[in-house]
Parts: C-alpha cells; sequence; structure tokens
C-alpha cells in the first residue's frame, strides 16, 4: 500500500493535527526549540478537517497551535507558491498576532507568533540552503526589534540528503515529509530505526492511507492542486507570450529575460505537481535552453507530457 504523500496539505494536516504530540517532536527537532526553549505541551487549536474538500479548492489547510507559555504556532504545507507567497505568510502570522491582544489588554500581553512553512517548490533558485528562519533585525547593526516574529520556510525540493546520511532528529522528519509516499519495504523499516516518533508517524499515516474516505478526500486535494497547476499554467503561458511580444516589438532583453524566468518556472511547476518527484537536476538542464519558441513549446509539453520520461524527449 503507498503512503499518502504528506506534501499533499490534507495528508500533512490530517496527521498532526490529531496527534500533537507528534506535532511536538516534529517543532522540538528545531534548532529554535532546543534547551529551555523545548516545547513541553503542545495544544492544536483547529484540528477539524473539513468533510468535503473537492469544493474547498486551496483553501488553506493550515494548523494553528499553542505551548504551555501561550505562544502560537501557525504551521501549513505548500505543495504550490506563488511570487506572493511571502507576503501571504506575513498577513497571516498578523492575523494570529493581533487576535492575541483582547480588548483592554496592554501590548506588553502580545505572545509570540512562530510560522513554521512547509513548501514543496523552491522559492529562491540561487541558494541551495533549503531552511530559513526570519526575524525582525536592525538593518545595519543586526539586533531585533522584538522577539515576537520567527517565520521559518523549509524548501524540502532542496532537502537532498540520501536516508544513509540522516544525521539528526530533524533530517528524519524532513525526509519523511518528502518522500513518504516513496517510502516501502527496506527504507521504511530503516528510517522508523532513526527516531521513534517517526516511526509513529509512519504508523499512523499507514492508518490514514488505508481508509476509504481519507483516500477520497485525499485524492480530491490533489484534483485540487492539480487544477489549480493547470490555471497557472495558462497564466505562465500567456506571461511568456507577453514576454516573447514585448522581447520582438521593443527589443528590450529584459522582456525576454522575463518571458524565460516566466517559462522555467511554469515548467518546473507542472513537473512537480504533476510527477510527484524532485526536479532539479532535469531544471538544470532546462534553464540552460534560451530559445523562447522552444521554451513555449517545452512548457506545453510538461502540461501534457503522460510521464517524466515522455517530457525529457520534449528536450532533444
Amino acid at each position: 500500500m503507498k503512503l499518502f504523500a504528506l506534501t499533499v496539505d490534507f495528508a500533512f494536516k490530517a496527521l498532526f493535527a490529531p496527534n500533537p504530540d507528534l506535532l511536538m517532536s516534529l517543532l522540538n527537532s528545531f534548532p529554535s526549540f532546543q534547551g529551555s526553549n523545548r516545547i513541553r505541551a503542545l495544544k492544536v487549536l483547529n484540528p477539524e478537517i473539513p468533510k468535503e474538500i473537492s469544493d474547498e479548492k486551496l483553501s488553506i489547510l493550515d494548523i494553528r497551535a499553542e505551548n504551555e507559555l501561550g505562544e502560537q504556532f501557525l504551521i501549513e504545507m505548500q505543495a504550490l507558491t506563488k511570487s506572493s507567497f511571502p507576503k501571504r505568510i506575513l498577513y497571516y502570522w498578523s492575523k494570529v498576532y493581533s487576535r492575541g491582544l483582547g480588548k483592554g489588554h496592554k501590548y506588553e500581553n502580545l505572545k509570540k507568533v512562530y510560522s513554521i512553512n512547509f513548501v514543496k517548490q523552491s522559492l529562491w533558485e540561487n541558494d541551495s540552503a533549503y531552511q530559513s528562519t526570519f526575524q525582525l533585525l536592525e538593518k545595519n547593526r543586526n539586533f531585533k526589534l522584538t522577539d515576537d516574529l520567527e517565520i521559518h520556510i523549509i524548501e524540502l525540493s532542496k532537502f537532498l540528503k540520501s536516508l544513509e546520511n540522516l544525521q539528526t532528529d530533524l533530517d528524519a522528519w524532513f525526509y519523511l515529509l518528502k518522500e513518504a509516499s516513496n517510502l516501502k519495504g527496506e527504507s521504511m523499516k530503516t528510517l522508523e530505526k532513526k527516531n521513534p516518533a517517526v516511526k509513529r508517524a509512519i504508523s499512523e499515516l499507514k492508518t490514514l492511507s488505508r481508509t476509504a474516505k481519507n483516500r477520497e478526500l485525499y485524492e480530491s486535494r490533489r484534483k485540487a492542486e492539480l487544477d489549480y497547476a493547470s490555471g497557472i499554467s495558462d497564466s505562465f503561458r500567456e506571461g511568456l507570450e507577453k514576454g516573447i511580444e514585448e522581447g520582438r516589438e521593443e527589443g528590450i532583453e529584459k522582456g525576454r529575460e522575463e518571458g524565460r524566468e516566466t517559462a522555467y518556472l511554469g515548467i518546473q511547476l507542472n513537473l512537480e505537481t504533476r510527477f510527484n518527484q524532485d526536479v532539479d537536476s532535469l531544471m538544470k538542464q532546462v534553464r540552460k535552453i534560451k530559445d523562447m519558441e522552444k521554451l513555449k513549446k517545452i512548457l506545453i509539453a510538461s502540461a501534457k507530457a503522460k510521464t517524466l520520461g515522455d517530457f525529457k524527449k520534449s528536450l532533444k
């Protein structure tokens, strides 16, 4: 039986929302929650999952939690991201933070809010680090304005450690989040030995994955992601054609470069969403192609190819 991919937000929430101890184990694997910052109790504030999500499209299936200090956690899994994603993260952080100030309460009573964002795609192509932590810092002298904001972004496509090279509990969790649907046999047993909490998470995921109703909701969510990706792909094609036209009419290299970048992003989005595989090495090959007409054909192939092998033929 194939396990649900945890990069699908339904599967992520269905695993962690009813199991706050597993969520706490995942969070306590982060460097931010070591030593005196270790989370000792965690309550999920929105454990419910819609009974029907086929019509929900891509409304957010986040997890909101609170620790024993009253600090808030906003945790998401995102398979698809837009250029506006960082602004959306900040917007939802601000909503959770502002809710912490009740009527008549003082500002010093506001509690810290952590935003933990797992993303399937790469956000910063030229940066190889897979984990980034953002805070409010003074621009020139690098000291904090306040500790109340901490945003984590984990780009799972950049996590390239093999099963044999996992060294920490955090490595084991990241590997599970990225590779759950590919685990079987010996690879599953090896990962289970890395971390007792990960072993239990795999057991819970097995139960989730074999339930007919859960599989129906899971497939509905995956279809919504594919439909959404298809819509974005159409926008990418339009943007590419516009970039090509602007390049021809105005003779401006900037127009061409924007068209190329639009194509690259559209191709990567199509491949990752449709084939559920890491395509970073393949995208390095794609990015060597600069001819806009050829890129347009490759973009269309990325949306129509039945297999990754079929798509690779379009690169020749």
